[in-house]
């Protein structure tokens, strides 16, 4: 069902010539056909390729292992976020109705921080100042945002807005709530979600593996060295380019380069391989 379900290995006892009889070793019949019209469409390449998938078992993995991979059953949420009612702006915390109009100016009580929880409530012509996160502290409903008030001393601030309840406040549980699924069964994690799961708690999430891919070429004219290439002789960029294709799935690549054009060498590099990989990527002549 998804990249992470890919699992073939086609090499068993038989030789490679008793496997692949035709181009593609267990393809349906209609697809061999005496001239070009008949070659299958790309579609049809995958479906026949998906067909023959195997779904991996989910494994646990840490959450900062989980860039790039699919989550295997909903990640529920067990905690709020945010956890309580915080600053979303460095300012003063007030009382919305003691700032109906521009201009009021209020007593600071002291200052809260990030972290820090305020042993005392706001109460009327009462202000805090505090920080971006920190905890909005008992008996305020709203932040004034300290572009929009002036520092007449430590203990007097001038408010230049008036003030409405939740202004700048961030509500508990306004991002997650305690029973969301966060992240669906099959969604995709990228680093920012990374970030989510830990801001979750959900320190183990259950995935796929990761796939081990072995790719090869095939070619007695392939060149990898970067050399003088001699008559008849071409550069290898096939593989080159999909190994960065499968990378960018998060799969294992086992690169093992390019093969000599010669049946048993290629049937023992296949039944090795095969034992250690879950998929085996080939281009080339290789029916």
């Amino acid at each position: 069902m998804t990249r992470c379900d890919l699992r073939l290995k086609a090499v068993d006892k038989r030789s490679c010539r008793d496997l692949c009889p035709r181009p593609y070793y267990g393809a349906p019949d209609h697809i061999y056909g005496d001239t070009v019209s008949d070659v299958i469409s790309l579609v049809e390449a995958q479906e026949i390729v998906i067909g023959g998938c195997q779904k991996l078992e989910p494994v646990l993995a840490d959450c900062q292992q989980m860039a790039g991979r699919v989550v295997a059953q909903d990640v529920v949420a067990t905690e709020f976020i945010p956890p309580f009612a915080n600053s979303a702006v460095d300012g003063f915390a007030v009382r919305a109705q003691d700032v109906k109009t521009a201009g009021v100016e209020l007593e600071v009580l002291g200052v809260i921080g990030a972290g820090h929880i305020a042993n005392y409530a706001i109460g009327a012509g009462q202000a805090a100042r505090i920080m971006t996160g920190a905890p909005v502290p008992q008996g305020a409903d709203a932040i004034v945002m300290i572009e929009d008030a002036t520092v007449i001393s430590e203990t007097r601030v001038r408010c230049n807005k008036p003030a409405q309840i939740g202004d700048a406040i961030r509500e508990i549980g306004e991002d997650v709530k305690t029973g969301d699924v966060v992240f669906a069964a099959g969604s995709v994690i990228n680093p920012a979600g990374v970030g989510v799961l830990a801001a979750i708690n959900a320190r183990q999430v259950l995935t796929y593996p990761r796939l081990r891919v072995a790719m090869l070429s095939t070619g007695d004219e392939l060149v990898i060295n970067g050399g003088e290439l001699k008559p008849g002789q071409i550069r290898e960029s096939n593989l080159t380019m999909l190994a960065t294709m499968i990378n960018a799935t998060d799969c294992e690549v086992i690169n093992l380069g390019i093969i000599d054009d010669d049946e048993a060498k290629l049937e023992k590099t296949l039944r090795e391989v095969a034992t250690r990989c879950d998929a085996i990527v080939t281009s080339g002549g290789v029916g």
